[in-house]
């Protein structure tokens, strides 16, 4: 009884420790996904400035500046289009939507150094309109973007775009998409390019920064979860395995006879010692009865 007992009550606990296993792997290979994803966000922020600066020296460079335009345009294009996939397969909805909104900072980032690139490099009527609709681009979306961020990333835009510096930089800006003299001079507008340059990705580091922490977060809490359901399942296994076989231990075990088989059951016949002792004991008899009598008594 206990050996029929056990093998459903041990196939329960392996099924439970399976379940278990299966999703801790999940779990793990969800974190290890978000923690990646994170990693790569952060990396390709890094190459995308790297571009950015590289691309600031080869436009000073003589030759032709649209061909070295566009080259470098397309690479980080090219990055931040990876990107932006790399946030549609995030693990979580949340840490997705964070994500996207760090590569749309990122991209503002890339629209204002793309566009103030051109106005150091020198700008002809080719290069004005791209000029004019680089800033166009990065304004409208930051503009779009800034409601989306966190409380403490709203307070540093709203200081930007509340800034001197600000001003005097779009003042610039407009002035060259129009093809009208720079309010300000040269050292004024590259001291308040820097600032701005430098707020802007202040912005998309902290985004980026915050989505790689959602992210990280998330993974351990999926784990955890899975943790503790492991233990729930194999816990609850074993307690059903354990009240099992508690039963079967003190259920009685029936003996069935069967009364046709015990009724029809003849005599066991007698051994063969048997019959060499009643042999024996008929030869005494009888030796004795010829030495009194003289006549054996072969009766009985």
């Amino acid at each position: 009884m206990l050996s029929i007992a056990f093998v459903p009550s041990a196939a329960l606990v392996l099924v439970a420790l399976f379940i278990g296993g299966f999703l801790v792997h999940q779990a793990i290979q969800a974190r290890d996904d978000a923690e990646a994803g994170a990693v790569t966000l952060a990396k390709a922020s890094r190459d995308i400035a790297a571009l950015q600066r590289d691309r600031a020296v080869a436009l000073k460079a003589p030759g032709s500046r649209s061909a070295t335009y566009t080259a470098y345009a397309d690479r980080i294009d090219t990055s931040l289009s990876s990107l932006r996939g790399l946030a549609r397969t995030a693990p979580d909805a949340e840490v997705g939507y964070q994500q996207a909104l760090a590569v749309e900072l990122l991209t503002v980032v890339e629209g204002m150094d793309r566009s103030d690139s051109l106005a150091v490099a020198g700008i002809d009527d080719q290069g004005r309109r791209e000029y004019a609709a680089a800033v166009g681009a990065y304004r409208s979306r930051l503009a779009a973007v800034a409601g989306m961020l966190t409380e403490s990333s709203r307070r540093v835009y709203r200081d930007l775009v509340g800034s001197e510096d600000w001003s005097r930089f779009g003042a610039v800006e407009t002035a060259l998409s129009a093809a009208t003299p720079p309010p300000v001079g040269q050292d004024a507008w590259r001291a308040a390019a820097g600032v701005v340059g430098r707020s802007l990705g202040d912005l998309a580091t902290r985004q980026i920064e915050y989505s790689a922490q959602l992210a990280i977060d998330g993974g351990r809490r999926v784990l955890s979860g899975a943790l503790a359901a492991t233990a729930a399942i194999s816990l609850l296994a074993g307690v059903v395995m354990a009240v099992v076989m508690l039963l079967a231990r003190r259920l009685p075990i029936p003996i069935i006879r069967c009364p046709a088989r015990l009724e029809g059951v003849s005599p066991a016949p007698s051994s063969w010692s048997h019959r060499v002792h009643d042999y024996a004991e008929k030869s005494t008899l009888l030796a004795h009865t010829r030495r009194r009598t003289g006549r054996a008594d072969l009766s009985g």
